[in-house]
């Protein structure tokens, strides 16, 4: 299975909502389905901008995450776009397996069976036209 992946950074702090002040790695998935005026990663939600997101196996980005924390379980947050158009299933049973939290950041739009798997849904309704 192949994820679409906008960027990986971190870690930094989240800055926002519940997890403030967290030490956060943050995937942010590529690829969304709604279209909002107020967006700030329109680089993250475009396809115009799909030719840089890089195709990513859950193996490649838990690597990428692992060496960004350097091995030390923090919160790992999915954003995008919308990243519950994706299935992190894997992902976040992988590192949970190790000790790391998973959060997911999503306007709601989809609901997917590992969200059962999160420490933290943020659902962020977004009163726009779905594309």
């Amino acid at each position: 299975m192949t994820l679409r992946i906008a960027e990986i950074f971190g870690p930094t702090i989240q800055g926002e909502g519940a997890l403030i002040g967290e030490p956060t790695v943050f995937v942010r998935a590529g690829g969304c389905d709604y279209r909002c005026s107020w967006c700030d990663s329109m680089h993250a939600v475009d396809s115009q901008y799909r030719h840089s997101w890089a195709p990513m196996s859950s193996d490649a980005v838990w690597a990428q995450v692992r060496h960004l924390s350097g091995d030390r379980p923090l919160t790992v947050s999915l954003s995008g776009g919308n990243p519950a158009i994706q299935d992190f299933g894997p992902l976040i049973a992988r590192g949970r397996a190790v000790g790391y939290r998973f959060a997911c950041e999503t306007q709601g739009s989809i609901a997917r069976p590992w969200f059962g798997d999160l420490d933290t849904l943020v659902l962020s309704p977004e009163p726009t036209i779905k594309r």
